[in-house]
Order: structure tokens, then sequence, then C-alpha cells
């Protein structure tokens, strides 16, 4: 388990300092900020935070899943290309258990952008929400609350500012400790956000946003894990341009499938997400990712990395 343990941290930590992880993090955050200045789209008003949540949560499926996909075959080719594949596995670490851990290991450093997205998105329906208070007690448009959108430019800046601080002071490396700053600053803005509009007096149901959100983003989780089991399998066979392609056509043919994932529809309706509609689409989820898997192992055992 120690051995299993370091490889995940390993992986989680080479995630991270992939300059396309970092940008791909940053791009998020401002498409996120960005779709919310258009506040003025509102569809009548009705809902004052649609398009940021809508912004936030196509974020979570699209550039996800291109996160997952690209991430996971560049930290699977480069072990194998490398040799360290071959020099981990001359420990008695098996195939199999090799393979788990890095695609685990995958998942979580998706997770850590996951994660951060969903701070900014909190961050910013808490603004559209505020802004949609304040248009209706002025009689103006609708339109993004100034300190939310401050704060999803500092998610956006300050950690690029202190990660080189760290790495010029510190001997940091500028990627990994910007991709950590950027989880940390989200977070941390998430709940600024919430306790300024409070304390304006927009009311505690800010409070209850990140409750509110967390079901429908939760879902997201499930097929990037798919596709993050799908590219770790593809990845150990072929090369990387090859694996990618595949996921790609991976991503056509279950593109249909999607709308059982994305619910932000639903929470325009005034509808909740129950935990147990997670719960099923999470098992519904399972037999995906342990076929990949078990492909990945197979393709992994049968692989000469001498």
């Amino acid at each position: 388990m120690r051995r299993w343990r370091a490889i995940v941290k390993a992986t989680i930590l080479e995630m991270s300092s992939e300059p396309l992880a970092l940008l791909l993090t940053l791009s998020s955050i401002a498409i996120i900020a960005f779709a919310s200045v258009f506040h003025i789209h509102q569809f009548g008003g009705a809902d004052s935070s649609r398009m940021a949540r809508d912004a936030g949560f196509s974020v979570l499926l699209v550039i996800g899943i291109v996160y997952a996909v690209f991430c996971t075959v560049k930290v699977f080719r480069r072990e194998i290309e490398s040799g360290t594949a071959q020099m981990a596995l001359a420990h008695p670490v098996s195939r199999a258990g090799f393979f788990v851990a890095k695609a685990s290991g995958a998942f979580l450093a998706y997770a850590v952008f996951a994660l951060t997205v969903f701070g900014v998105t909190v961050t910013t329906v808490v603004g559209a929400k505020a802004g949609g208070i304040v248009a209706r007690r002025t009689g103006d448009i609708a339109f993004i609350w100034g300190p939310a959108l401050a704060i999803d430019a500092a998610v956006a800046v300050l950690p690029l500012v202190l990660a080189a601080v760290a790495d010029r002071f510190f001997r940091c490396r500028f990627t990994t400790a910007a991709t950590w700053l950027s989880l940390a600053i989200s977070l941390l803005g998430a709940a600024a956000s919430i306790a300024l509009a409070v304390a304006f007096g927009f009311g505690d149901g800010m409070i209850g946003v990140p409750l509110w959100l967390a079901p429908a983003a939760v879902m997201l989780l499930f097929p990037a894990a798919v596709f993050v089991a799908a590219s770790a399998a593809f990845s150990v066979r072929v090369k990387e341009g090859v694996a990618t392609a595949l996921a790609g056509a991976l991503f056509i043919v279950a593109l249909p499938a999607f709308g059982n994932y994305y619910l932000s529809s639903a929470l325009s309706k005034g509808a909740t997400i129950p935990w147990s509609r997670v719960f099923a689409a999470g098992l519904a989820a399972v037999p995906f990712v342990a076929s990949f898997g078990l492909l990945g192992i197979h393709l992994f055992n049968q692989r000469d990395i001498s």
C-alpha cells in the first residue's frame, strides 16, 4: 500500500506540473468569469444565475474531459517512453497495481481541477444572484455583482503571482504551485463571496449555494472517471496522438448519454438533485470504468516495456 500511495502521489504531482493542466484551469476560470459579464441574457430575468451556472457546469463537462484525456495520456506515455515504468516495476509492484495506481492518481488530479472550477462557479453564481437582487432593487438591468467578479479575477491572476514568488525564492515548480494555489484561492474566494453577500444584506440563502450546486457537480465526475480509465487503457498500447484520437472518438459516441449527467437545466427549473440520483448515476458508470480498467490492465500485461 505504501508503494501504491507513492505512485498515486507522484501521478497527482506530475499532472499538476503539466503546463497544459494549468492552461486549462486558467482558461476555465476565465470562461466562467467572462460568461457572467454577459448577465443581460437571462431569459426574462427569472433566473439571474442561469448564465453563470451553465458556464460552470459546461466547463466542468467539456474542458474537464479534455483535461482528463490529455493529462492522463501524457503521464502514462511519459512513464512508458522514459523508462520510469520499468524502474517502478523492478520493485515488488504488480503491473495491475501500477496501472490502477496511475489511473487513480490521474483521476484525483482531475478532481483537483474540478474542485477549483466548482469554487469559481460558486463565486460566480453568488455574484449573479446578488446582481439580480441589486437590479430588482434599483430597476437596472441585471448584472454580475462587482465583488464576485473581482474575486474571479483574483483566482485567475493571484496564483500566477504567488507561484512566481514561490518559484523565485523557495524553488517550487511554477506550474505545480500555481495549480494548487488556484485550488486554495478558488475555495477561499467562494467562502468570501458568500460571506460578503450575507454581510451586504443579500440574504442567508447564499449560504446554501454550494450545497445546492454540489450534487449536479458531482454527477459530472462520473463521465470524467470513464474517460480517465479509457485514456489510460489506450495510452499503454498506442502512441499519444492515437490514444487521444481514440478518446475523442469515444467522446463523440458517448455524447448522447451526457444529458443524463448534465443537470443544469433541471436546476434552472427549480428542481433539486437528490443524492440518490447521484448514487445511481455513479453505479451506472462503474461497469464502464471497470471495463476500461480491465482492458488497460490486459494491454499493459501484454506490453513489453523492457
